[in-house]
């Protein structure tokens, strides 16, 4: 490992000799209220845009999760679906009352919390805003949101055919093709498919297969774009997603060798939709109306005893399934001013806009001690949020904006117990950007963001009363950055410091009832999450890019646990690394070669608020090679190729009756090494 390291490090000098001539392209921030440029927005964001996604062989947003600093996830799912933005975050949803602190969003669809449909096939580019988005979404964007924007349709013809084999029977087949409709252009389509399907990396003895933790996933898109008028755009979405995964991933040993006799399922099933009117009528304001519908089936079970029957003496076994449905409708309309409708002399830009949320999702769980639990849950976000950007002058702009949110649900379980919630929320934000020339801005900002309170369902009779709700969350943060383009464009760099101060912050926990466990939330005092995001890409020749990520992080949590079931007063909060860190170079040549390498770390983390068990810290290494013709590539590619073994999710309890059902920490393992081939043809 240090020898590849030494490589690495000697490559990435040696390749800056000479300057190049061609720019890197700006990329736009589609999440923001603006629509904003990355190197203008005044707040820590990331975006891998189309052709990073092809480099790096990203065909699903967990191939580039670990690349982005200060995020993380948890591997407690065949694919993420609880993301940790800056150490905030879940790490699983039981209640059947879903309440997310990282937003997720796919062309303007809300996903938060069941983000396993983010095919990153044929995608645009992934957008990562960090810290509370009060003015932006609202409440479930405490910690961040996510937003993958995918292709529009093109006015010239253009298809794709893209395919990959690789070890553990992966199998990867995708489509595109796009073009004009009309002979006049007033109507573009695209449609794009992929299929997906591997063995999932597990040995199953008990069965003698190799597939029960493997993933089979189909996603389909298809966009429609009018222009019935030179004033009016309409564009319609339509997502469909089909994941029939298994779910076979723990076993006693910590290996990737398991023994369950009953192997899970993880499946998603999604319909979505989306459709944006984009009005440019007036000369003081654009009007866009977006309307979004989606509706989820997903199953998610495993095998909890993680053998077969009689591995115990006493011929304990347990199987854990939840049934889930979700749907979800939308509306947003927002204004957005021209610069003719500034206000205060011509100084300053306007937007307002009000957005509405309604969410309903039923649960069903069962298990072999005869837990029957069934949940209906409806929450309805409104909110209004206005913004003002006062240009001091033709350098410096103050930014003014703010959200008020009210949440109401409704929640009944088959228990015959009612809960019916009702939080008014406000958030925004208060930046001052200054650019120093065109190409070096440095702001500061204060943003606030928050998330609803809600109510703990199924406790224990004796439990303490002041369990049975919890209060709304704020987090107030502060951040200082700059980013600069420097060298005619060809290097953009950002550095961002920010502190965190989290008022009742929310921490999830379980106690048991009988042989179950029971999920719940309490407020502690106080919380406080505090580090530094920095970016680099340069391109440093015309052959040679460099690029390096570092996210630092340090967390601490004050109050004292209501049921002293958790661990965490002064320490640090789980699924919240100290360092994250990429580093890579890669080289192109005008004659079709192609080579790329990449070395990504994470600290050490705790995972759980319940227990002190911790990660370790680990290093992976990436690398791909290739060809490029005008209408065709073919590329190698190694994934982890020192074959490293590090956890994405782990748990501390007895279930080895071998050891006396002593405690020990049991882990889920990410993926070992694999390689494989990818090709596409243009036509």
């Amino acid at each position: 490992m240090r020898q590849l390291i030494l490589s690495l490090g000697i490559m990435l000098p040696v390749s800056t000799v000479v300057l190049a001539e061609e720019a890197l392209s700006p990329v736009v921030v589609t999440a923001d209220l603006r629509e904003t440029s990355a190197q203008e927005i005044p707040a820590s964001v990331s975006v891998v845009d189309e052709l990073t996604l092809e480099d790096e062989g990203a065909t699903h947003f967990e191939d580039v999760l670990f690349t982005l600093p200060n995020v993380n996830y948890s591997g407690q799912s065949s694919r993420p679906r609880h993301i940790q933005i800056r150490g905030i975050g879940e790490r699983d949803e039981y209640t059947g009352a879903p309440n997310p602190s990282v937003g997720f969003s796919i062309d303007d669809i809300d996903f938060s919390g069941i983000g396993m449909t983010g095919s990153l096939f044929d995608v645009k580019q992934v957008e990562v805003l960090r810290g509370p988005q009060g003015t932006r979404f609202g409440a479930n964007a405490l910690g961040g949101l996510i937003n993958i924007r995918s292709n529009d349709p093109s006015k010239t013809p253009e298809h794709l055919l893209e395919a990959s084999l690789g070890e553990d029977e992966l199998r990867e087949l995708g489509l595109v093709t796009s073009g004009p409709i009309t002979n006049t252009g007033s109507v573009l389509y695209r449609l794009s498919v992929l299929k997906h399907d591997d063995n999932g990396f597990r040995k199953n003895l008990t069965l003698n297969r190799d597939d029960t933790n493997g993933r089979d996933e189909l996603t389909a898109r298809g966009k429609l774009r009018f222009t019935p008028n030179e004033t009016t755009q309409v564009d319609l979405t339509l997502l469909h997603a089909d994941l029939d995964n298994g779910y076979d991933a723990w076993s006693l040993d910590n290996t990737r060798t398991t023994l369950s006799d009953q192997p899970g399922q993880d499946t998603q099933l999604s319909d979505a939709g989306a459709v944006k009117i984009r009005w440019d009528g007036s000369s003081n304001y654009t009007l866009t109306a977006t309307t979004t519908l989606s509706d989820s089936d997903m199953t998610y079970s495993y095998d909890g005893d993680w053998v077969y029957v009689g591995y115990h003496p006493d011929e304990y076994i347990y199987f854990y399934r939840n049934d889930k449905t979700r749907q979800t409708v939308s509306q947003e309309l927002r204004w957005v001013s021209k610069p003719a409708a500034r206000l205060f002399a011509g100084s300053t830009d306007w937007l307002f806009g009000v957005y509405g949320l309604d969410m309903r999702e039923k649960n069903h769980t069962s298990d072999n001690y005869g837990t029957d639990k069934k949940t209906d849950y409806d929450a309805v976000n409104l909110a209004a949020f206005g913004q003002l950007d006062y240009h001091l002058d033709a350098a410096t702009q103050l930014s003014i904006g703010l959200r008020f949110e009210n949440r109401s649900a409704d929640f009944k379980n088959n228990h015959g117990e009612k809960y019916t919630p009702s939080d008014d929320m406000l958030g925004g934000h208060l930046t001052l950007s200054h650019f120093y020339g065109e190409n070096f801005m440095v702001y500061a900002g204060i943003t606030q963001g928050y998330k609803a309170g809600g109510f703990n369902a199924d406790l224990p009779a004796d439990a303490d009363p002041k369990l049975t709700q919890f209060d709304i969350e704020t987090a107030t943060n502060y951040e200082l950055g700059f980013k600069s383009e420097s060298f005619d464009g060809r290097m953009h760099a950002t550095l961002t410091v920010f502190y965190m101060d989290r008022n009742n912050p929310q921490f999830d926990g379980y106690t048991y009832v009988g042989v179950n466990y029971v999920f719940f939330t309490e407020n502690f005092d106080r919380a406080i999450n505090y580090g530094l995001e920095s970016e680099l890409n340069w391109q440093a020749t015309e052959r040679v890019d460099l690029f390096a990520t570092v996210g630092l992080l340090r967390t601490r949590v004050e109050g004292e646990s209501i049921t002293g079931a958790f661990r965490i007063d002064g320490r640090e909060q789980p699924h919240a690394p100290k360092y994250q860190y990429t580093l890579g170079t890669q080289y192109r040549n005008d004659h079709g070669l192609f080579s790329r390498i990449a070395l990504r770390g994470v600290d050490s983390f705790y995972f759980s608020n319940a227990h002190t068990q911790k990660s370790n810290p680990y290093t992976v290494l990436d690398a791909r090679i290739g060809y490029e013709a005008d209408t065709w590539e073919v590329y190698l590619w190694g994934k982890n190729l020192t074959d490293e073994d590090y956890a994405t999710r782990g748990f501390y309890f007895g279930n080895d009756p071998a050891k006396g059902y002593v405690e020990e920490t049991y882990v889920k393992l990410a993926d070992p090494r694999s390689v494989g081939i990818t090709a596409r043809y243009r036509f």
